[in-house]
């Protein structure tokens, strides 16, 4: 291989963990670095897990190796980012903590950096998207839970309704218990009130060298991808990174129901989620 094709092999790191937690703007941040990709979630994940399913269901399924199975899974990675220049890429999927294991296979180094929140507040700041797209119809719940704050919430949260919140944070724990090793959390209010604490951190926990950020010019936003969603500004990203503070417009019930259960704030024995 020349040194043009080695040139050209990229270098996986993965953004995952809870959504309405800060991941686009982490990769918002990280885009200022001309050394790295970031973007809001891919389709990589899901591409990964089918052609593994593909592969498990074929008549070939025996006669493919792992070394074979692990080029073609890794062959996937590279042909998506190919038209990308950096050769440091962060994908990211809320998926990704449910298979730490098999990024741990295919890239033995690879970090996970998991961003994290309170969940009143992310059912909060769901919430607080849908009141400004009333005009909208939200395809993240169906029509029978989109009549009420509660009946929202409990659908984000519901696991036989596949919930955009409850997954996540199932995904999130599976990976905490498995593989905490490669997992970096990042706490919304800490990257809000002291960005650069954060980003110095998370680049000594993937061995880069420090990027000199600047916190008062972040700025993202994605509306093809949210109006698909009809939730307009729900990727946009504020120019300057900062906390602020907010009372909940949950209801005491909502607030009370799904209080305290941060998980990965506590040792892996008192793991609860019920």
């Amino acid at each position: 291989m020349d040194s043009t094709s080695r040139s050209s092999v990229k270098e996986f790191f993965f953004i995952s963990g809870l959504p309405r937690s800060g991941s686009t703007l982490l990769s918002a941040i990280l885009r200022q670095n001309p050394e790295f990709y970031a973007d809001i979630s891919s389709p990589v994940q899901g591409l990964v897990v089918s052609t593994i399913n593909v592969i498990t269901g074929s008549e070939s399924n025996h006669l493919i190796d792992e070394d074979r199975r692990k080029q073609i899974l890794k062959d996937v990675f590279e042909a998506y980012y190919k038209a990308v220049t950096p050769n440091t890429v962060f994908d990211t999927s809320r998926g990704w903590t449910a298979k730490t294991s098999l990024l741990k296979e295919l890239y033995p180094q690879t970090k996970i950096i998991c961003c994290v929140r309170d969940l009143p507040w992310i059912l909060d700041s769901f919430e607080r998207i849908s009141a400004k797209n009333s005009l909208y119809g939200a395809t993240l719940t169906d029509d029978e839970a989109r009549q009420t704050v509660t009946t929202r919430c409990d659908a984000l949260m519901d696991v036989k309704k596949e919930g955009q919140v409850v997954k996540p944070y199932y995904f999130l724990e599976e990976g905490l218990l498995l593989n905490p090793g490669m997992i970096m959390l990042v706490e919304y209010e800490s990257l809000c009130k002291k960005p650069e604490s954060v980003m110095r951190e998370l680049y000594a926990f993937i061995g880069k060298q420090y990027f000199d950020h600047d916190f008062k010019n972040v700025e993202y936003e994605n509306e093809v991808f949210d109006k698909a969603l009809n939730m307009k500004s729900l990727h946009t990203v504020r120019k300057e990174v900062t906390w602020q503070e907010r009372p909940s417009i949950l209801p005491k019930s909502v607030w009370e129901k799904y209080a305290g259960k941060d998980f990965w704030r506590k040792p892996a024995l008192e793991f609860s989620v019920n």
